[in-house]
């Protein structure tokens, strides 16, 4: 396989993204309450959210530019991509030729390792 072949297309396949179905209906949830004047953590706790990321969207809210459509960059990787990086890793490839092997973020691979 060549390098570019390498590269490219791995992170379109190896990166999973959530159904934007689920994530857009918890985000207009959210507008809804904030709306009503519920405070992040009650939200988080009506939509079974983490706090902190509910808490993040009550900042956008109050900025004014909370949407309820979710990130395009949002991005999950499984278990078998990290478990590569930190293959590649104990191999003693850098972070660098890591990212090239697997299209994966830099910082993202040294969150995992």
């Amino acid at each position: 396989m060549k390098k570019s072949e390498a590269s490219a297309p791995a992170s379109a396949s190896l990166c999973e993204r959530p159904s934007k179905g689920s994530i857009e209906q918890q985000r207009k949830a959210a507008k809804i309450l904030f709306d009503k004047g519920f405070g992040y953590k009650l939200v988080a706790k009506v939509l079974s959210l983490s706090p902190n990321t509910v808490r993040d969207w009550g900042r956008e809210y109050k900025r004014g530019v909370f949407s309820d459509q979710p990130s395009t960059m949002r991005c999950r990787y499984s278990q078998k991509v990290k478990e590569r990086v930190r293959e590649l890793r104990a191999r003693g490839l850098s972070w660098q030729q890591i990212s090239a092997e697997t299209g994966v973020n830099v910082s993202t691979c040294r969150s995992w390792v």
